[in-house]
């Protein structure tokens, strides 16, 4: 559980690294699985924006109660998994991610989640860490996105790195099992991995469901905008309480899970 002090870190800060990590069985699985999901295709090395559409046993690793408990601190006691992504950053092979905040595209309604960022691997700064803008989230709105002159990066749009002070940068520096929880609206970003050592994370989404995943909205905004992945059928899981907007849809896209093709 996280204490009043990491509470009001984490909302005075936008993240918190919680005392907590994965026991070491549940790491061991977890990363042998993250090998075998890398194995089964090579062009999964970089980033998987949603593996539950490829492998439904991930979607276990989500329910570990201690990492519902934190939630239910943060999100409140009624909240819901919907999506999980795979960052691989592989040796000498991880690319650049810019300055960004997530959720210009995701389809809640009002905007809320809650990330848990978990390193399955030792993350420095010279292998890429994960690295926050203190305070970002303060703004409660997701700033304007500017496409990227370098397009060697993961992402191909980013914030104007001019608009970033230095001074409120945090790195991320993890060991394998720790995890940091952050704020929808955090600016963050990370350098590129020239290092021979991997630098794995998996990242789970949680909302609460006062907010409303609109899968309508989903379909709209992949027909109409440059999205390279379709929410329109993304399975929700309740995880925790009821749904509050009594609008979510908790049946949608589950018999999708684990069938698209590689």
């Amino acid at each position: 559980m996280l204490t009043d002090a990491q509470i009001a870190q984490y909302h005075k800060d936008g993240f918190i690294v919680p005392d907590y990590r994965l026991p070491q069985e549940m790491l061991t699985a977890l990363s042998r699985d993250v090998d075998q999901f890398i194995g089964d295709d090579p062009e999964r090395r970089q980033f998987v924006p949603t593996m539950f559409d490829y492998d439904g046993r991930f979607v276990e690793y989500a329910r570990d109660p201690a990492l519902l408990d934190m939630i239910e601190q943060l999100a409140g006691p009624d909240f819901a998994l919907w999506n999980m992504s795979l960052f691989g950053k592989p040796a000498r092979d991880g690319k650049k991610v810019p300055w960004h905040q997530d959720g210009e595209y995701w389809p809640i309604r009002p905007m809320a989640t809650t990330r848990i960022w978990i390193a399955l691997d030792e993350t420095s700064r010279e292998n890429g860490c994960l690295r926050y803008v203190r305070g970002s989230h303060k703004r409660q709105e997701i700033r304007q996105h500017h496409e990227a002159e370098n397009r060697d990066m993961l992402l191909h749009y980013g914030i104007d790195p001019g608009d970033i002070d230095e001074k409120d940068v945090f790195d991320l520096v993890l060991e394998p099992g720790q995890m940091a929880i952050h704020d929808i609206y955090m600016v963050h970003g990370s350098e590129a991995n020239e290092t021979d050592r991997p630098r794995r994370a998996i990242v789970l989404n949680y909302m609460p469901t006062t907010s409303h995943f609109d899968h309508a909205l989903a379909a709209k905004q992949y027909a109409e905008m440059d999205i390279s992945f379709d929410h329109t059928h993304r399975p929700l899981f309740l995880m925790c309480g009821i749904d509050r907007c009594g609008k979510n849809d908790f049946e949608i896209g589950h018999d999708r899970v684990g069938k698209r093709a590689a």
